[in-house]
């Protein structure tokens, strides 16, 4: 199901039953001179008519993250998933919500749909449900989509889908716990008023040559490295220019991750206004010494 490429490869994917749309990224799929309320627009009518060509009777749900995560930590546009809604809505399409990453305060709300106006129907939540401390994972559905599988459990007698460490209870007890505590110290608002911070020191590298757009929302945030800024030209994939750079800041102490040429960054929930003041001011650096290695022709054949 998922939209990264490199996951495809040589595994014989996707499969034929599953069909992705446009990424709502903006700054990478907006039409020249297309505002971001006719990008959206164009992104609802696309699914629309993808739905209507399938046949909207065996489209089962629509799968999103608030925020893409591993995808490039893209924003979609303010609108986005109210006009997926009304789409889906019309076609009696659920929408499945991925808060693996959003989900428990990482974009300064409880849950990611909150910061983006998605309404979903189930979502699907890891990581933070433990704060990583054990692996858990968890699936939050409503009543009607409950009353099913205890329909089928009373027609068959057990409605036998589970997993082998299911309810396991050291990671619940553990997941309990983190939920307490996140509960006990404010964490969602502490990462609300942190990322809306961090967001404003991240934004000071837009005009940084080397960055071609700074995104991101609550404690998720990301630098796209260009080329060329004016006209958004990527550098060749065989550079490493992404790579380099999240090489040179950690030098510098600070753990990036390069999705391609984007340097994304995932802060700790429990940061502080002064840790930013200082993750920034390390990313700086190295990415300073990233443009001295482009100029030299760094990565080029």
């Amino acid at each position: 199901m998922t939209g990264l490429p490199p996951f495809h490869k040589s595994f014989d994917l996707p499969l034929p039953r599953f069909r992705h749309v446009t990424c709502p990224h903006y700054y990478r799929e907006g039409e020249p001179g297309e505002t971001e309320a006719e990008f959206t627009a164009r992104l609802a009518a696309e699914l629309d008519e993808l739905i209507r060509a399938e046949g909207p009777e065996t489209v089962a749900a629509f799968i999103a993250e608030p925020v893409l995560g591993a995808g490039g930590v893209v924003v979609p546009p303010e609108g986005y998933y109210p006009a997926i809604r009304k789409v889906l809505d019309e076609h009696d399409v659920l929408l499945i919500d991925d808060e693996v990453i959003c989900g428990f305060g990482r974009l300064g709300t409880p849950f990611g749909a909150e910061a983006m106006g998605m309404r979903p129907d189930t979502a699907s939540v890891a990581k933070a449900l433990s704060s990583a401390y054990v692996p858990i994972s968890a699936v939050l559905v409503p009543d009607g989509m409950v009353d099913v599988f205890v329909e089928a459990g009373e027609r068959w007698g057990l409605f036998g889908h589970g997993f082998t460490y299911t309810g396991h209870p050291v990671c619940a007890a553990v997941a309990l716990k983190a939920l307490e505590l996140m509960e006990e110290r404010d964490l969602f608002a502490h990462a609300g008023r942190v990322g809306r911070y961090f967001q404003a020191g991240l934004r000071r590298f837009a005009d940084h040559p080397l960055v071609g757009e700074v995104r991101g929302r609550g404690l998720l945030g990301a630098c796209e490295l260009v080329a060329d800024k004016r006209t958004r030209e990527a550098f060749p994939v065989q550079r490493g220019v992404g790579t380099y750079c999240m090489n040179r800041c950690l030098d510098h102490g600070v753990i990036l991750r390069a999705l391609g040429d984007t340097a994304a960054f995932c802060p700790p929930l429990i940061v502080t206004e002064s840790d930013i003041d200082e993750i920034l001011e390390r990313f700086g650096r190295g990415l300073d010494e990233t443009l001295a290695w482009v100029e030299a022709g760094g990565g080029a054949s």
